[in-house]
């Protein structure tokens, strides 16, 4: 996807920053009316555990909506927010009990905003990884790089990973509160931060295009 919409001539470096590490998850009991995904990680943690699929699915955005439903979930997708998704909830679901499936670490603290009305289990781990040898690499030389940030937690790891960065850095933001995170995490000062303008991977795409372009 990111070569096709950013062009053959631009060099893309990949080195995760999280390696998931799923969990055993407990039978979906039968008093439950419905899901929640915060993640498509979520959604392959219920898949492993060959959970029902007779549950509607509320999903934070459309590519864990996408995932929710390539596994036989009837899912309906938010606009990539926690808010929206609470909000999406709270008009849809007229007090079912629900069952959040969330990683160890995660922010919105959406279960808590329902109080009995939603359970919740932890599915995975996110565990943090170092950046591999050619990532340390172009960021210890000089030229430009954009970095596209997704997570509050994807910051703190790259920053704390990366040590001393002398590439002019381009960061890209999936939100607000993700920009606030960067900003948190004793970045560089020879950035530029950018916000997409939604909380979607197409947004991010387009404000990378964006950032080329400049």
């Amino acid at each position: 996807m990111c070569s096709e919409a950013l062009g053959a001539g631009q060099q893309i470096l990949v080195s995760p920053l999280m390696n998931i590490e799923f969990l055993t998850m407990p039978t979906v009991d039968a008093h439950y009316q419905g899901l929640i995904f915060t993640s498509e990680n979520g959604v392959m943690a219920y898949a492993k555990a060959q959970g029902r699929k007779d549950l509607p699915a509320y999903c934070v955005g459309e590519r864990t909506a996408k995932a929710a439903r390539d596994v036989g979930l009837q899912a309906k997708s938010a606009n990539g927010s926690a808010d929206e998704l609470v909000a999406m909830v709270q008009a849809d679901s007229h007090g079912d009990l629900l069952l959040h499936i969330r990683g160890a670490h995660t922010r919105g603290d959406v279960a808590g905003r329902f109080g009995a009305q939603v359970d919740e289990v932890v599915a995975y781990r996110q565990i943090a990884m170092p950046l591999n040898d050619v990532a340390q690499a172009a960021l210890a030389a000089g030229r430009v790089m954009i970095l596209p940030v997704f997570s509050p937690r994807t910051a703190q790891i790259f920053f704390k990973a990366a040590g001393r960065i002398t590439a002019p850095l381009r960061i890209v933001a999936i939100s607000q509160v993700v920009k606030e995170a960067i900003l948190g995490s004793n970045p560089p000062e020879n950035m530029i931060i950018h916000t997409a303008a939604a909380p979607n991977a197409e947004a991010m795409l387009k404000e990378i295009q964006r950032c080329i372009a400049a």
